[in-house]
């Protein structure tokens, strides 16, 4: 047998042996939370104004929180726990990136004293990153979060950690920039486990038997690249072997290598524009800046050369915050949502419905003048006014309107930026236009 079969033959081996190793045992790593390991706190309201009180104590190796919400001030009232995972060096947490799930084994045993008694918990993993966070103001630590409710799980409750979101009234409170939008996890500082927003009044108590993370000891991508790296070299020394035998045949393998390279490269390239251009905001559905980053540089050349015309709606929910303020996030959420649908009910299937960020939403429209634009933005206008929304109250939007001329789309979405905010300074619930270097049409009114 040739070394170079025999090498083979070794590396087959060890490739099987890794692959079969993976699966048994490379998706287990674990770490649990526990007391001695890091400083667990209980948590109130109080920060925020309210009266309820808590405290935590241990039973055969469980953490029992046992808490009395009141009512106060403060409309939601809460409790809960409080993991500060920095304890070697403030602001150093734990990398929990290369964690899948979350492994809760908790009872809630009691949840309020009235009829109607929610047992929805909240949990988040909060991240710690100097480019939005501050060492000495716990709230610029990023809320990753969900509600769940353990009633509808049985005692182990397991949460995938790609399923926790990043809260929107957070992103707004702090004007997070959008690049730091997305969950992260590289840096956890503290990891909050609280009562849901409907939490009733009166005596709670929940005990905590486990906080656990799962996770692979090393990605699969990594060990891949690892024995792709090693058969690459093999062929590699394969490659140079033949080589002394037969100069010819080297030459063509060489030639295929290069082949292949460059049309994986292409591939990559390719599929990498595809998921760039697939992308949509979670949240509502709409389309986000990437989805039409190329389309617009289309609509933009066609303006250019004087074949077609281009408008932009710039438009923003009237008195938002109030909204989130008074009936929280979640209906927030749902109120974003429906927002969409009323917008995309109201335009043309060949117009461009693009979240902006936070309540802030751009319709594009092709082929339209800024007569045409006005027009379509009173319809989105006045059947946002007319629809019955999901709090039961009225909301309206204001709406700026410019044509793009001879500019960059940027500069176009700048001008309409400029004339939305004339319009929420003018009272909201109107519609501002931004003529640019075109004439204002006259208004003709009576004597």
């Amino acid at each position: 047998m040739k070394w170079i079969h025999k090498l083979i033959f070794a590396l087959s081996i060890c490739t099987i042996s890794l692959v079969a190793l993976y699966s048994l045992l490379g998706d287990t790593r674990k770490l649990v939370v526990t007391p001695d390991q890091f400083d667990i706190y209980a948590t109130t309201d109080a920060s925020a104004g309210g009266l309820s009180d808590s405290k935590i104590s241990y039973e055969d190796q469980s953490l029992v929180l046992d808490c009395d919400l009141k009512k106060s001030k403060y409309a939601w009232p809460y409790c809960g726990i409080s993991v500060y995972t920095d304890v070697l060096e403030a602001t150093k947490g734990l990398d929990l990136s290369s964690y899948h799930t979350i492994r809760l084994k908790l009872r809630y045993e009691q949840a309020g004293d009235g009829k109607n008694q929610s047992k929805e918990l909240r949990l988040y993993l909060r991240n710690y990153n100097s480019a939005y966070s501050k060492p000495d103001d716990e709230y610029t630590i990023k809320y990753n979060g969900m509600q769940f409710s353990p009633s509808n799980f049985t005692e182990v409750i397991e949460i995938p950690i790609e399923n926790l979101q990043v809260m929107t009234w957070w992103l707004n409170d702090n004007n997070v920039s959008i690049e730091h939008s997305a969950p992260e996890f590289a840096n956890i500082t503290r990891i909050d486990l609280a009562t849901g927003a409907g939490a009733g009044l009166g005596k709670h108590k929940i005990v905590i038997d486990k906080i656990e993370f799962e996770g692979a000891y090393i990605k699969q991508s990594t060990l891949l690249f690892a024995l792709l790296f090693s058969w690459m070299a093999l062929g590699l020394a394969f490659s140079l072997n033949e080589l002394r035998k037969n100069k010819v045949a080297y030459d063509r393998a060489k030639k295929r290598h290069r082949h292949l390279e460059r049309m994986n490269s292409t591939l990559r390239a390719q599929n990498y524009e595809f998921a760039e251009l697939a992308h949509r905001d979670a949240l509502t559905g709409a389309m986000n800046r990437h989805a039409v980053q190329s389309w617009l540089e289309q609509q933009a050349r066609q303006v250019r050369w004087g074949r077609d015309s281009f408008s932009i709606l710039y438009m923003d929910l009237d008195k938002f915050k109030r909204v989130n303020d008074k009936y929280g996030h979640q209906m927030g959420d749902d109120i974003l949502r429906e927002f969409v649908m009323v917008i995309a009910s109201s335009i043309h299937a060949d117009d461009r419905l693009v979240r902006w960020g936070g309540e802030e939403f751009v319709v594009f429209c092709p082929n339209t003048n800024i007569e045409q634009a006005v027009k379509k933005a009173e319809i989105v206008r006045q059947n946002v006014e007319k629809h019955l929304w999901v709090h039961g109250e009225p909301l309206t939007c204001s709406i700026g309107v410019a044509q793009m001329q001879n500019e960059r789309v940027s500069e176009t979405m700048a001008r309409a930026d400029e004339v939305l905010y004339m319009a929420k300074r003018n009272g909201r619930n109107r519609i501002e236009v931004n003529y640019g270097m075109q004439k204002q049409p006259e208004i003709n009114t009576p004597d």
